[in-house]
């Protein structure tokens, strides 16, 4: 009994050992930024209103010129939003 207690301890110890061996060699992924989110969030709303510009811009009807107007406005906001972006990346402090 005592030997079977023992290749089951030994078997027990090899198992955690090649598990803490594999967790080891794993890549440790890079935590995120705190303002990451954030950038995302940026980017997310100006590919929205990218996707906004163009059914507006495949819309037929004028609005009396609303829609232009409307059209202007977006793609200003969407000129702001991209100067955000490149404001951040060339500002990044590179931290974790």
């Amino acid at each position: 009994m005592e030997r079977q207690a023992f290749f089951a301890t030994a078997a027990g110890i090899a198992a955690a050992a090649a598990t803490l061996g594999t967790a080891l060699a794993a890549p440790t992924p890079r935590p995120l930024r705190p303002d990451a989110a954030s950038e995302r969030n940026l980017r997310r709303v100006r590919q929205r209103l990218e996707r906004l510009i163009d059914q507006l811009q495949h819309d037929q009807r004028d609005y009396g010129g609303h829609r232009e107007k409307a059209l202007d406005l977006m793609q200003r906001a969407r000129a702001e939003l991209m100067a955000g972006e490149q404001f951040e990346h060339s500002h990044d402090r590179g931290t974790t």
